[in-house]
């Protein structure tokens, strides 16, 4: 190599040194700090002078054990690479994420030996997830569990119930006189009081016990260890005494009380929501006894008993006598049209009653053998299916619901093999399984291992169902060796409504996307949830606006009548364009905000008093202006126009609502007016620059060619 040639190449060597993302930091033989990028002193606050000389244990943060380091050593000196995930400290003491990656070169020329480590600062996505686990699980008001994180204590404290042949109280709590505070105290005040009535629960309660806010003003309580049935309302009555104590609120006393209907699990058996439900008609009793105080459900022993004995013989019967029928739900991706597979879901066409629909009977049968034998023959027809469509030349993917249990169970995979070798023609890559998240807990070692074989021995591939309702998504996607997570249809249907919801969706997107794993979402059931979904970068869905499941003899008519949305379709030509989908989506979250209050205008204002005034920081395009801010995706000057006339638009839509719901609809219509040529105002500047980042080719006419071709 010429002189110059080695000199261009040191030049650019050095530029990529300096201008790289990553940070790169360089170490000798015996472990000192030689060299480190601008990018590093960025992520970790030193200048260069202050990091050369040292050794790295200059960022140690303490979060890493000894064996940490020896393990990565160890693997340095046997491979000459390492690479994982390092908590470090900055210079000014906080701590941040990084992806470490390490490689030991020599130096030709010296045969000195280095250690070449590039950092990626993942500190914000760390931080997004763990806000992601927060919004998904716990109440935002009272910071206590939601209904999702509840199934998984629920199913703890069952096994722990089992484990310890102990009892297990469920308990439903409503507040006695609530309301009055709402009306005449006002919505902070009543906030302020459910904080203070839920700090009061927890602090009773014992550190193994479960309290969860369930909705308004009632809470779910599971109290484990129970001894008797004396100790369970010794421990109710206090509960019911110390609630009962006045409160200060807003410097007003302010005095309530509680009512508790509550059940016994092993006497009382049944899923989450049948015990619940037992609990809440006890709270009735309790209610007309004269409130602030408990009763519990009776089960009526061996009656109760014989009941479900029967029921469980009818769906037994009904499996016999092949009364089941599986109904498909098209999955499609929302950009090119294609059908990418089909959920089959099970009904029940039962000779009386009709069309049964699955939460009617599945809940009767969990953790029983009869789930197994259902299960089994949803596989078996699944794969007649499948065998019909390759016979017929259709490429469909089809992939059902198992549960955890019969996934778990012993002898699965063998009988899965003993099935799948009545169907030798049928390409199993075509094939999925379904497990719901909030159930994988259940034994996680056991069901990794079973859904890794299934992808290695028989090519069926299994994907998360309800992802984000789970307690630890992020360590179910990183432990199960799954191919595509689906977000849960409540957060999708509740986007439009929920910006928390909103930013639960977005978030999942992006996490799946973090680790290579398809996303699809369930719930989608208009256009509008189809375009946003679209704009933060999920194609595949499924849903009502798309098809409700039908019988499989009407998917091929189904298909064949099926258009792609206009509304959907020209995304297909954006999908790589960042900042134009990022702009259409406080695009489409304007229109969202202008379309929600029309729709209200229709309502009697007395029907409205749930109707959330939002500050800007609650809105959808607050949100999004407040992230796009700090992501930097599109230019300043832009933002800030955006920003000012936001500004300018939110309050007068507040005291809109506000003047609807004083019911003086008149002036709430004067002050529309006004909001609407704001709202059109900025509507026009958003489209103008969205159609200036739109390709030229991609006019009405063209879009139109295209999507015949």
């Amino acid at each position: 190599m010429s002189a110059l040639l080695k000199q261009q190449r040191h030049s650019l060597l050095e530029m990529l040194f300096d201008r790289v993302h990553e940070g790169i930091i360089i170490t000798n033989t015996d472990n000192i700090i030689v060299d480190v990028n601008d990018t590093l002193c960025a992520i970790t606050g030193y200048s260069r002078d202050e990091l050369i000389g040292q050794q790295p244990n200059i960022l140690s943060s303490g979060k890493q054990s000894s064996i940490f380091y020896s393990k990565m050593w160890q693997s340095l000196s046997d491979n000459g690479y390492w690479s994982g995930e390092v908590w470090n400290r900055k210079k000014d003491g906080s701590f941040y994420a990084e992806v470490l990656t390490i490689h030991r070169t020599i130096d030709p020329q010296t045969g000195e030996m280095f250690h070449l480590g590039l950092v990626s600062d993942i500190t914000m996505l760390k931080q997004h997830q763990a806000e992601l686990e927060r919004l998904a699980h716990y109440d935002a008001l009272t910071a206590l569990p939601n209904r999702n994180l509840l199934v998984d204590r629920f199913e703890q404290a069952i096994a722990h119930s089992n484990r310890t042949q102990t009892l297990l109280a469920v308990c439903f709590l409503d507040l006695d006189n609530f309301k009055p505070v709402n009306d005449e105290l006002g919505h902070n005040a009543g906030d302020e009081l459910l904080i203070e009535v839920a700090q009061r629960i927890k602090a009773m309660l014992r550190q193994d016990d479960t309290v969860s806010r369930y909705g308004g003003d009632e809470f779910v309580m599971l109290l484990g260890e129970i001894k008797n049935r004396q100790d369970c309302e010794l421990l109710l009555q206090r509960l019911t005494e110390e609630l009962s104590r006045p409160y200060l609120i807003d410097n007003n006393t302010i005095r309530i009380s509680a009512s508790i209907g509550y059940t016994v699990y092993p006497f009382d058996q049944g899923s989450m929501q049948t015990l619940i439900e037992h609990a809440d008609q006890t709270l009735y009793k309790a209610k007309l006894d004269g409130k602030k105080t408990f009763r519990m459900y009776e089960t009526g022993n061996e009656a109760w008993r014989d009941e479900k004995t029967e029921q469980l013989y009818a769906i037994r019967q009904a499996l016999s006598e092949n009364q089941f029928q599986l109904y498909m739900q098209p999955k499609i991706n929302m950009c090119s049209g294609e059908v990418v597979g089909y959920e089959a879901l099970i009904r029940w066409l039962h000779p009386e009653n009709g069309l049964v629909f699955p939460q009617q009977f599945l809940p009767l049968i969990n953790g029983t053998s009869l789930e197994i034998q259902l299960g089994e023959w949803v596989i078996h027809q699944a794969l007649s299916y499948l065998q019909q469509w390759q016979a017929d030349s259709k490429q469909w993917n089809i992939s059902i619901n198992l549960s955890a249990y019969h996934l778990g169970s012993n002898g699965f995979l063998q009988r899965l093999g003993e099935i799948v070798t009545e169907f030798p023609a049928v390409d199993l890559q075509y094939f999925q399984f379904e497990i719901l998240e909030s159930h994988a807990l259940d034994d996680l070692s056991l069901i990794v291992d079973v859904v890794r074989r299934c992808r290695d021995e028989f090519s069926i591939a299994t994907v998360l169902d309800d992802f984000g309702t789970g307690y630890s998504s992020l360590s179910h996607i990183r432990t199960l060796p799954v191919s595509a997570v689906k977000i849960d249809q409540t957060f999708v249907r509740n986007m439009l409504n929920d910006v928390d919801d909103c930013k639960i969706v977005e978030g999942v997107i992006a996490l799946a996307r973090s680790f290579d794993l398809e996303v699809i979402a369930e719930g989608v059931e208009s256009l509008r949830h189809g375009q946003i979904l679209l704009s933060m970068g999920c194609e595949l869905a499924q849903g009502y606006v798309i098809a409700k499941p039908m019988p499989a003899t009407e998917l091929t008519h189904w298909k064949q009548q099926f258009e792609l949305p206009e509304d959907w379709f020209s995304y297909r030509y954006h999908r790589q364009h960042l900042k134009w989908t990022q702009l259409n989506l406080f695009y489409l979250y304007l229109e969202l905000s202008l379309e929600s209050l029309e729709q209200r205008f229709d309502v009697d204002p007395e029907e409205l008093e749930l109707w959330p005034i939002l500050s800007i920081k609650q809105s959808h395009c607050g949100v999004w202006l407040e992230r796009t801010e700090n992501l930097q995706l599109i230019d300043k000057e832009c933002l800030q126009i955006l920003k000012e006339k936001y500004r300018s638009f939110h309050p007068l839509l507040t005291m809109t609502i506000k003047l609807y719901q004083a019911g003086k609809k008149q002036t709430a219509m004067q002050n529309f007016q006004s909001l609407r040529t704001r709202y059109q105002d900025m509507h026009q500047y958003v489209h103008a620059k969205l159609m200036q980042m739109q390709p030229a080719e991609l006019n009405t006419d063209n879009l139109q060619a295209l999507k015949r071709n």
